[in-house]
């Protein structure tokens, strides 16, 4: 199946290379560099998001979690870095596709010897079966695809419209404030994930969302905008460069925002993991990068990278919103999910 999705990861970087080439007008077309950096973008991203799948799949959150730590800190950080060296998204885009490079070449390097020793640990794991197992994983690798539009695409309209200097500066921001958000949910839901999807299994696959780790999560992300309401700036000046202090004072506060709301969010996705309904954050993950994509096409020419803040914000909101009705939908029809797929019984090995 790795070879089989290879493939595809290849194809789907040629298609996104056709695309933006299509789209690009006239004499601001896409250069050949500019288009092998988008395949190659999309690429490594379907090839990340895939081993992040089967990291679920399987249960084991930490390393699911490391990865997506990675990408919320090494991404940013490469292009804020690409940003210092050159205008172009011909020097952006490199930077975003080693990033993902070296996160697709960490796992492979690691990820043989934790799986070897996670299969003597369980020798369960010989009798896993594909079927159930692809079922729960194919909408998590599209929802992953569907995040890249809903977390990066704004840096590529961004560029475009206003130059790599604001994508820079939009990228510090980014990065200064979102990854704290996204570590500490993560942490919660690595605490969490066996206990809701014991929870699951016990109720007949239907959808748990226990108190206590929603309401962590919301006071979780109430303090972190304060924080970043309160001493953003002065966090600013402390970790960012000169140049990039006076401009990121706009922004901070709308990202904080923004992913205070999707740290609420992964409460619901992992309700809806522990139930097999990983159809759910695929659909709200369609809703939001649509939303994410239009708003920063309406907003980012006129406003630049505080129209990306505000669309961002706006659509991870929207995120949280789908997230939340689809769980009080699912519980008010009392439906219930494939909780086998991910094999709940095993809840009790995974490491956290």
């Amino acid at each position: 199946s790795r070879r089989w999705f290879g493939r595809y990861a290849g194809w789907l970087g040629l298609a996104g290379a056709a695309a933006g080439y299509l789209v690009s007008a006239g004499g601001d077309r896409l250069s050949p560099p500019e288009l092998a950096g988008v395949a190659a973008v999309l690429a490594l991203q379907a090839l990340v998001e895939y081993d992040r799948a089967l990291f679920v799949t399987r249960g084991r959150q930490r390393a699911a979690e490391t990865i997506g730590v990675g990408m919320q800190w090494l991404i940013p950080f490469a292009v804020a870095a690409a940003a210092t060296m050159g205008e172009s998204v011909g020097v952006l885009l490199p930077a975003h596709a080693g990033a993902l490079a070296l996160i697709v070449a960490a796992r492979r390097w690691g990820g043989r010897r934790a799986a070897r020793g996670h299969a003597a640990a369980d020798p369960r794991d010989g009798g896993f079966e594909t079927a159930p197992a692809w079922a729960f994983a194919w909408p998590l690798m599209v929802a992953g695809c569907l995040g890249w539009l809903l977390h990066e695409s704004d840096r590529l309209i961004l560029g475009y419209y206003h130059g790599s200097a604001a994508v820079g500066l939009y990228a510090a921001a980014y990065g200064l404030v979102s990854a704290p958000f996204t570590t500490a949910a993560g942490a919660v839901a690595q605490v969490m994930y066996p206990v809701v999807f014991a929870a699951s299994a016990r109720r007949g696959g239907s959808s748990v969302l226990p108190g206590p780790m929603l309401a962590g999560t919301l006071l979780i992300g109430a303090g972190g905008v304060l924080v970043v309401w309160w001493w953003g700036d002065r966090l600013a000046g402390v970790v960012l460069a000169e140049s990039y202090r006076a401009g990121v004072s706009g922004l901070l506060l709308w990202i904080a925002a923004g992913y205070a709301c999707f740290g609420v969010a992964t409460c619901f996705d992992l309700a809806a993991y522990g139930a097999g309904r990983t159809t759910q954050p695929m659909a709200a993950g369609a809703v939001a990068a649509a939303a994410n994509v239009g708003l920063d096409l309406l907003l980012v020419p006129a406003h630049g990278a505080g129209g990306a803040a505000v669309a961002t914000a706006a659509a991870l909101l929207c995120y949280l919103l789908c997230m939340a009705g689809l769980f009080g939908r699912g519980a008010r029809h009392g439906r219930t999910g494939t909780a086998a797929a991910a094999r709940p019984g095993d809840e009790p090995h995974v490491a956290v």
